[in-house]
């Protein structure tokens, strides 16, 4: 199929969370409560072999992860790159996933050559017992390019007043890389901003920023809060907060 122009015939999609991959967990989870004031959920093991707690915001959430079982983890596509992200870059953003109400429609229009994995339908328990239900495709790289999930399921509502924002992705050749994201997002040109080494690539709900930097990844995360945004980044097992 021959990729058509960015944004036209693509499926909107918007920022759904970010998982960080730590080596320890309780601690991480500890720092970021204490900044944000809420509370993350009982620990759970959707991945074999890794442990991960999720904090729910406003129509989006946190997901942090660590390594409980390496030899169980390694049996996983997902686990592997999680195993081999920890290995050579520490404790970090592993991964951001946007979220579309037509995952077909969007795997449909990806430009020809993008490798991709999925949909995969998957099923995550939650504390009162019930499941969420989603299907998830993938692109390999998932600290560089978001994997997109459709929910199948309603989703619980959540009081907290506080919402993820943005995303921000450190690449090697902006001006290569802001074209790849929108023919892959489908993002049309007037959402795009672009100055001083980064680009601004506007969502549905929230923006993905990308960013002329080494190493290649994701960097940081802003949370919108009342009154004020707040940035979350990771300096080797800490969780840094900077003004």
């Amino acid at each position: 199929m021959a990729a058509s122009e960015p944004g036209e015939g693509k499926t909107a999609v918007f920022l759904d969370h970010v998982t960080f991959a730590v080596r320890d967990l309780d601690e991480i989870v500890a720092q970021i409560e204490g900044k944000l004031g809420a509370t993350f959920e009982a620990p759970t093991h959707t991945i074999p072999g890794i442990t991960g707690r999720v904090v729910a915001l406003n129509g989006t959430f946190l997901e942090v992860m660590a390594v409980s079982d390496p030899e169980q983890a390694s049996l996983s596509p997902f686990g592997q790159k999680f195993v081999q992200y920890l290995e050579e870059r520490g404790s970090g953003i592993f991964s951001a996933t946007l979220c579309t109400n037509d995952l077909a429609g969007l795997q449909e229009n990806l430009p020809e050559g993008v490798k991709n994995c999925g949909p995969i339908s998957t099923w995550v328990p939650q504390p009162d017992g019930s499941k969420i239900h989603f299907s998830s495709l993938f692109f390999g790289q998932y600290h560089l390019m978001p994997w997109v999930i459709e929910y199948h399921s309603e989703l619980p509502d959540i009081a907290i007043d506080m919402r993820l924002r943005s995303a921000t992705i450190q690449v090697s050749d902006l001006t290569t890389a802001v074209r790849h994201y929108r023919m892959v997002y489908g993002i049309p040109e007037d959402r795009v901003q672009i100055a001083d080494g980064t680009a601004r690539l506007e969502l549905q709900d929230g923006f993905l920023q990308l960013k002329q930097a080494a190493p290649e990844g994701l960097s940081s995360i802003e949370i919108e809060a009342p009154g004020k945004t707040l940035r979350l980044s990771l300096d080797k097992d800490s969780v840094v907060f900077p003004d």
